[in-house]
């Protein structure tokens, strides 16, 4: 090989190199625009603990969605269930160590209910939207993080989209159960629960279409309304009763008009602090935080804050979120936030998304003054 063509390999193998280097930081790092869109959200707090990371290669987009599930007798044995949407559902202790893991398709979203009439048993529902099966997947919720199939057949979703995303709401009047889910074409679908043969089956009372794309759920059963948020558009609340209006109210405040909000619109979940008041919260997927409304009237927005480094990596581009506001021991008096965190760090070092834990104590403060 002549000097020339040494010159030539040499820069070859140079500039691979460099294409190589380049590609690994985009694919392992979070997007500078995203992280600077939510730079001017100066109120922050960190994690109090982390999940076990899910069984996915770190540069996929897997974990989704949590629950938690409170265990009545005694409250240090609750755990939290998160989705991962490339291959099934994980439990978790409250120190974040992982408890199981059921390999049963490509769960996207999950909520949970408690106290539904099973035979002569009163039981604890989680429902999953089943991207596998384009299905809602049900299982009883059991203590020390154990679940249990229990759908009577594969419950299908008549959506022309893929199932995406998915809330449970127990209505005040009927104390009838449902599943709103939804898909990434708009696609809007009631379902109706009931027991058959001891197993649970579901049949279509409603559906409807918003027009964009769906996913975050969070239905206020005391208040029989349920809110659905269109990523690009906003949060919209709709009446929950399957007879109800399917035209829905435009949270103002949840629009990219707020300069605090940055689309996608993601996780939603409801803080309770009475049968009426509390707090709507959201994760603003594009600005890596979290907004707060108050659950009560027009949902007057309160503020945003973002999960910063602590013991344990800041939070990124969340999807799924959920909130308690039972009291879980010292870290977590007024009860936790569980929120999916796109971007986990094991020091400098990527590593495969999990879930992140959060006192609702500290977000608490944040806000309560503004109310």
């Amino acid at each position: 090989m002549n000097c020339t063509c040494n010159r030539i390999f040499l820069a070859s193998v140079l500039l691979a190199l460099v294409v190589v280097s380049i590609v690994g930081c985009e694919i392992n790092r979070p997007s500078e625009g995203s992280r600077k869109a939510g730079e001017h959200i100066k109120n922050t707090v960190v994690a109090q603990a982390e999940t076990t990371p899910v069984p996915q290669d770190k540069n996929e987009d897997s974990a989704d969605d949590p629950a938690i599930w409170i265990d009545t007798t005694d409250v240090m044995k609750s755990f939290t269930i998160g989705t991962d949407k490339k291959g099934g559902l994980a439990t978790y202790d409250l120190d974040g160590k992982q408890l199981y893991y059921y390999p049963d398709g490509n769960m996207n979203n999950c909520d949970l209910r408690y106290g539904f009439h099973l035979g002569e048993k009163k039981v604890d529902v989680l429902a999953a939207s089943n991207r596998s099966s384009h299905s809602i997947s049900l299982y009883l919720v059991k203590s020390r993080g154990v679940l249990e199939a229990a759908e009577a057949r594969v419950i299908t979703s008549e959506m022309q989209d893929e199932v995406y995303g998915l809330g449970m709401y127990r209505s005040a009047k009927t104390g009838k159960y449902y599943v709103f889910l939804n898909s990434k074409a708009g696609e809007v679908e009631q379902w109706e629960l009931f027991a058959s043969n001891n197993k649970i089956d579901a049949k279509l009372v409603r559906a409807w279409n918003l027009g964009t794309q769906t996913e975050g759920v969070a239905a206020d059963d005391e208040n029989g309304v349920v809110y659905i948020g269109e990523e690009v558009a906003g949060i919209v609340k709709f009446d929950a009763e399957p007879d109800g209006s399917t035209e829905g109210l435009l949270v103002a405040t949840s629009t990219e008009e707020n300069p605090d909000m940055h689309y996608d619109i993601e996780g939603l979940a409801i803080y309770a602090t009475d049968s009426v008041n509390g707090y709507l919260v959201a994760s603003s997927q594009g600005s890596y935080s979290y907004a707060v409304f108050e659950r009560q009237g027009d949902n007057k927005y309160l503020g945003s804050f973002r999960i910063t480094d602590g013991n344990f990596d800041g939070v990124e581009e969340t999807d799924g979120i959920e909130v308690t506001n039972v009291p879980l021991g010292s870290n977590y008096p007024k009860g936790m936030l569980v929120v999916q965190d796109g971007y986990n760090y094991d020091g400098e070092e990527l590593v495969s998304q999990n879930f992140k834990y959060i006192s609702w104590e500290a977000i608490e403060k944040l806000f309560v003054n503004q109310k």
